[in-house]
């Protein structure tokens, strides 16, 4: 393999796995403070340890997999809102961003958790 193919495959390797925020996560912030927008966690339970974002509701990805009434429980909590999605990296909020979109709820992507707790205020979680 020459060494432009094997850069462009560790570059798309690589990038498949950055996920960017696609809205300024100070301004989501604001937006769920003010009460026009929640933040999901879509981490599993023991990744709350390490805290939560402040004011963020919880449902992990799992349930959309496992759980038939998931769309019901999920729209009790955006109530009409936008939704914002972040897990630890920003991978799974997007994959959950994708199985919300086809199920007609509007959501956008957060981005990670890593990333979050450096510029948002966390607590840890009462769940």
């Amino acid at each position: 393999m020459g060494p432009m193919k094997t850069l462009f495959l560790v570059l798309s390797f690589l990038f498949s796995f950055s996920v960017l925020a696609e809205t300024d996560p100070k301004a989501a912030f604001a937006m769920a403070k003010e009460g026009k927008a929640v933040l999901v966690d879509v981490r599993e339970g023991p990744e709350l340890k390490s805290g939560m974002i402040e004011g963020a509701e919880w449902f992990p990805m799992s349930k959309l997999e496992s759980e038939s009434n998931w769309k019901t429980q999920f729209t009790a909590i955006a109530k009409d809102r936008v939704v914002f999605l972040y897990c630890r990296s920003g991978n799974r909020s997007g994959k959950v961003r994708t199985i919300l979109k086809s199920n007609g709820i509007d959501s956008e992507n957060l981005g990670g958790f890593e990333t979050l707790k450096e510029i948002l205020p966390v607590t840890q979680p009462t769940k």
